[in-house]
């Protein structure tokens, strides 16, 4: 789905709502072609555009560089709606997180999110679905304090076991990090996620109500609100993903007649979707092992060779001619440059 079609999706008019306690609000929805009255009707919905635009005009009213985070953390676990109720719920610290990265994107379009398997490691992944310019900040470190703040009053969980990732600088001094995270933020990462240990999700939920959960799934589902194409990209990362956490995977990637098995589509019919989309599968395979690679280089305990077998190229020189044209370095430059304390930015 390109740019113009993410930001004309639909979206709740919560976050809003909740951000005219902290700003004027003349100023805070500037440029968005809403009203203060607009927002009176809490079942209202917006465009992606136009909470990007209050959300752009809050960073340069406020007061302080770090207030998203304290804002962010009054947006307790009652505030999203079925969401919260799944999460407090849930039989498993797993089942919560899971049902918060597959229905949260509905309040949040602009935004896909994913769980995988990473060795001993599972990752939260937060993936913009399009550029967040100044924002993008304040718009991924959100859901991950929300995130946090869910394992630290329902699971209590020593944080000193996890981490979390950006993709950015650090925007803020570490103080004001370390008001809101227990855990390590690692900046300039391959990709924005929190880190836990894969043994956390069997974590017991001692608040699991069993018919609470079902009704919470029933409504998470009844009111998603992601277009059935937008489902569909992250239907298909998601067997992506699930590709590589498998210990028996095959390589190559599954093909596209696999994936379409999988959603239950035909082939003609998928490859139709994401035309629409004015994408391709060979298009999102690439996007996905580019992601994959980043994240391998980063590894300096891992050869060049092996990070390439690991994504399926039998040669290595096959895959560096892929990496050079997803990035426009090779493989080796391209870890050069970390090492180095510069990043490589795509054009």
């Amino acid at each position: 789905m390109d740019t113009a079609s993410i930001e004309q999706l639909p979206m709740p008019i919560t976050y809003g709502r909740h951000l005219l306690r902290q700003f004027n609000p003349e100023q805070l929805l500037a440029g968005t072609g809403l009203t203060p009255a607009d927002l009176e009707d809490p079942g209202r919905h917006i465009t992606v555009r136009q909470a990007l635009q209050y959300i752009h005009n809050t960073i340069a009213l406020a007061a302080e560089p770090h207030w998203y985070l304290s804002w962010a953390s009054t947006l307790t676990d009652h505030f999203h709606g079925p969401i919260s109720i799944a999460l407090l719920s849930a039989p498993t610290l797993g089942d919560g997180i899971d049902a918060f990265l597959r229905y949260f994107p509905g309040r949040i379009p602009y935004m896909h999110m994913q769980g995988r398997q990473d060795g001993a490691d599972f990752l939260a992944e937060l993936c913009p679905l399009i550029e967040l310019g100044i924002g993008k900040a304040l718009l991924v470190e959100t859901p991950l304090v929300i995130l946090h703040q869910h394992l630290d009053t329902v699971y209590g969980v020593d944080f000193s076991q996890a981490h979390i990732r950006l993709d950015y600088q650090a925007t803020l001094d570490a103080q004001h990090y370390e008001r809101y995270f227990k855990c390590e933020l690692r900046f300039d990462s391959s990709c924005n996620a929190l880190v836990i240990p894969q043994g956390w999700r069997g974590l017991r939920n001692l608040g699991y109500s069993e018919s609470t959960w079902a009704h919470a799934i029933e409504q998470c589902e009844a009111t998603v609100s992601s277009s059935r194409e937008r489902e569909t990209l992250g239907d298909i990362r998601a067997c992506l993903c699930h590709s590589f956490a498998d210990a028996e995977r095959q390589r190559p990637l599954p093909t596209l007649e696999t994936i379409a098995s999988k959603l239950h589509l035909a082939p003609r019919t998928l490859i139709r979707r994401l035309r629409r989309l004015g994408t391709s599968y060979q298009a999102i395979t690439d996007e996905f092992l580019r992601t994959r690679a980043e994240e391998l280089l980063h590894n300096n305990g891992i050869t060049i060779k092996e990070v390439a077998l690991s994504l399926g190229f039998d040669n290595p020189a096959n895959f560096g001619k892929a990496f050079k044209r997803w990035c426009g370095v090779s493989p080796g430059q391209y870890r050069s440059s970390l090492s180095h304390g510069r990043r490589h930015v795509r054009s």
